[in-house]
C-alpha cells in the first residue's frame, strides 16, 4: 500500500493540481467566512433575511469556524471532483492497467490511492482552516464581534472539533468520488453527475421536500460538518454518512476487483 499511496501522491504534487486545489480551497473557505460575518445580523428575522446568521452566535466559542463550515458543500463538490477525475482519469488515459502489473493486489492499490487522496484533502482542509480562522478574528474586529469565548479552552476545543468534523466530511465526499469515478470510467462523466447531483438536485430536493434532508448524502455529510444542525442531529448524520460510505466502498471495491481492465 505505501507504494501505491506514493505512486498517487506523485501525481496529486502536480504543480497545476496541487496549488490550484489547495488556492481554490482555501479562497472558498475565506470567502464564505467573510460573507458570513458581513451579512450577520442582530437577530434571527423572517423572510430571505433569516438565513443570516446572529451576531450573538458568531461570538460564541465555535463563532471562528462558523465559515468554515458553512463552506463544506463547496469544498465537497471540490473533493468528489478531484477524487472522480484522479479515479476516472486512470481508466480514460489506459495508466491502469501499467499500474496494476505493479501492484496486482487491487485493494491493496485501490487502499494507497484513497489514503492519498485523504490526506491531500485532509491537509487542504487544515490550511483551510487557518486561513478561515484567520479571516474570522479581523472580521470579528471589524464589525466589533467580542472573541474572548474564542481563545478560551472551549473555543480552541471548538475549532480542532471543526477542523476533524469537516476533514471527515471532506474525505466523504472523496470517497464518494472515488466510487464514481470507478462506476463511470469517465472523468468528465463522473464529475459532471457528481456535481450536478450534489449542487442541484440535492440542494432542491432539500429545500421542496424538507423530510428528506436527513436522508440525503450531502445534506448528511454537510451536517457532520457542522456538528449536527436544527433538523439533523450530529449522531444521526454521522450514524447515515457511515453507512452511505461503507455502501460506497462496497460498490466500488467490488466493480475494481471484478471488472476486467482492457486498456
Amino acid at each position: 500500500m505505501a507504494n501505491a499511496f506514493a505512486s498517487e501522491w506523485i501525481k496529486l504534487r502536480r504543480r497545476s493540481l496541487f496549488y490550484g486545489s489547495y488556492a481554490a480551497i482555501i479562497a472558498v473557505a475565506c470567502l464564505v467566512t467573510v460573507l458570513t460575518f458581513s451579512t450577520a445580523g442582530r437577530s434571527a428575522t423572517t423572510g430571505p433575511a433569516s438565513q443570516s446568521t446572529p451576531l450573538s452566535q458568531l461570538a460564541l466559542s465555535s463563532g471562528s469556524v462558523n465559515g468554515l463550515e458553512g463552506s463544506l458543500t463547496i469544498l465537497g463538490v471540490i473533493a468528489f471532483a478531484i477524487a472522480a477525475s484522479q479515479m476516472a482519469t486512470e481508466y480514460g488515459q489506459g495508466t491502469l492497467r501499467n499500474l496494476l502489473v505493479r501492484q496486482p493486489r487491487r485493494i491493496v492499490f485501490l487502499g494507497g490511492k484513497l489514503l492519498a487522496i485523504s490526506t491531500f484533502m485532509i491537509g487542504a482542509v487544515a490550511l483551510a482552516t487557518i486561513g478561515s480562522i484567520a479571516v474570522a478574528f479581523a472580521m470579528a474586529h471589524g464589525r466589533g464581534i467580542p472573541t474572548n469565548a474564542w481563545t478560551a479552552f472551549s473555543g480552541l476545543g471548538a475549532m480542532a472539533t471543526g477542523l476533524i468534523d469537516v476533514s471527515v466530511a471532506t474525505v466523504g465526499f472523496a470517497l464518494l468520488g472515488l466510487t464514481l469515478g470507478i462506476v463511470m470510467r469517465s472523468s468528465v462523466a463522473a464529475v459532471a453527475v457528481g456535481v450536478a447531483y450534489l449542487l442541484p438536485v440535492e440542494q432542491i430536493l432539500a429545500s421542496t421536500v424538507r423530510s428528506t434532508a436527513g436522508y440525503l448524502p450531502g445534506q448528511l455529510l454537510s451536517s457532520v460538518a457542522q456538528g449536527g444542525t436544527a433538523t439533523i442531529g450530529y449522531a444521526h448524520s454521522l450514524v447515515g454518512t457511515l453507512l452511505y460510505l461503507a455502501v460506497a466502498a462496497g460498490i466500488g471495491a467490488t466493480l475494481f476487483i471484478r471488472r476486467d481492465v482492457t486498456a
